[in-house]
């Protein structure tokens, strides 16, 4: 009973986090000047801490359950037998083989022709609520960098361990403690409106297999790191000197 009751503290606070969140990015995009701006950023990795980073680490101490930080817990080993199964088969066989080389050489071809394309996009201004988040300027993209570390870490700590297993308790099924925490990721991203929440919910699908499939939180919580620095640092960065190079020819 106890279980119920913090799940439901936890989700119903979750929600109006996100609702007041979502204000707050509101009076953000009016913002013109910088220093304000990484005031804002400043303020969003405190919260973000607190929130999902100690929160998750409390939430874990709560229910007994700070040692999965470095294992996975048992109440997921159903769901992730199922997601590793494949691995079952045998390695040695000439259809394996050669599926996995297929495999491998398509998604060598998709990465090349997403990075030709991805390069290409990042010297053009993004369409939809998350531009205004962007850095303007170099001080900005130093001031976002702690974010995007940050987010990284603590969110996958709370989205993908500390949240789902405390759902999971509550219902009885790793499957729905996925599903509620995943929702609740994409909800967290309020402020980016209905598509933003849409995409945001399959990236927190590919970061739940990421974790069970690895059976560690290292890998999402590099790979979100990654996601958050190109976003926030590397498109902006690029985007600057290619306005730079634009502006002085």
């Amino acid at each position: 009973m106890l279980h119920v009751l913090l799940l439901f503290l936890v989700l119903a606070a979750l929600a109006w986090w996100a609702y007041a969140d979502a204000r707050a990015y509101r009076a953000f995009c009016l913002l013109e000047d910088s220093a304000r701006r990484r005031a804002f950023y400043r303020q969003w990795t405190l919260t973000s801490f607190v929130l999902f980073g100690l929160g998750g680490l409390l939430l874990l101490a709560m229910t007994g359950s700070l040692a999965n930080i470095w294992q996975i817990p048992s109440q997921f080993t159903p769901l992730r037998l199922v997601l590793t199964a494949p691995e079952a088969v045998g390695t040695g066989s000439t259809d394996y083989v050669v599926g996995a080389l297929i495999g491998v050489a398509l998604m060598l071809a998709l990465s090349v022709l997403l990075w030709t394309l991805q390069i290409r996009k990042m010297t053009m201004p993004m369409i939809g609520n998350i531009e205004p988040l962007l850095p303007r300027n170099g001080a900005e993209i130093v001031a976002a960098l702690p974010m995007a570390v940050n987010a990284g870490v603590t969110e996958e700590l709370f989205f993908r361990l500390a949240l789902p297993l405390l759902a999971a308790q509550v219902t009885g099924s790793a499957f729905a403690g996925f599903a509620i925490a995943t929702g609740a990721f994409a909800l967290a991203h309020w402020y980016q409106g209905w598509k933003g929440m849409l995409v945001v919910l399959g990236i927190g699908v590919w970061f739940a297999w990421l974790y069970l499939s690895s059976g560690s939180l290292l890998k999402p919580i590099l790979i979100h790191v990654l996601i958050d620095l190109i976003a926030l640092a590397l498109r902006p960065a690029i985007a600057l000197r290619w306005h730079a190079r634009v502006a002085t020819n």
